[in-house]
């Protein structure tokens, strides 16, 4: 009985630490390359647009979104997510080490099911849209914004019984800019 409650508690305890930083499950489910960088962040926003609240400097482009890297962490532990800063938008960015560029997390997740049926009931259960069904009929591409965080979101759908692997679709040039 004691040995159980000991094992409760280290999984209560391993749960609540998961993560120590924000966006550090995208970088995981992402994959090995990526790493979190707190000071950047993606937006529509150009340059001279940027409120002078912001101090960022322009890094660089990737379609349409302009990356930055700021003086200070833009995110917090609970907000890996699209946030609004004086009145613009910001995203949070990884970095690719593997290829040295940076990629928006864009709230765009694959997911895989355990079964064809639970793909509509993923779409239900947790309120996304499904954007297209893959040739893999257990896969599904999803946007699953909004999120207060794509971190707490990962989370819960590790808990989901019927997912069985989820990653973050990433928004990264496949070009080399060195």
């Amino acid at each position: 009985m004691k040995t159980l409650f000991i094992i409760s508690l280290m999984l209560v305890s391993m749960s609540a630490t998961a993560y120590q930083q924000a966006c550090e499950l995208v970088a995981q489910k992402a994959g090995h390359s990526y790493k979190v960088k707190l000071n950047r962040f993606a937006s529509i926003t150009a340059p001279e647009d940027l409120p002078q609240s912001i101090t960022a400097e322009l890094l660089t482009r990737n379609g349409m979104w302009f990356i930055y890297k700021s003086t200070e962490d833009m995110f917090t532990k609970e907000q890996c997510s699209p946030q609004q800063r004086d009145k613009i938008n910001i995203v949070p960015v990884l970095f690719n080490q593997s290829s040295g560029h940076n990629a928006v997390v864009n709230g765009v997740f694959l997911i895989k099911t355990y079964q064809e049926k639970d793909i509509n009931l993923i779409t239900n259960r947790h309120n996304f849209k499904k954007v297209t069904q893959l040739p893999n009929r257990f896969s599904a591409i999803f946007d699953v914004k909004p999120q207060d965080s794509y971190d707490q979101l990962i989370e819960a759908l590790d808990n989901d019984k019927d997912i069985e692997k989820l990653v973050p679709l990433l928004s990264e040039p496949t070009y080399s800019t060195r």
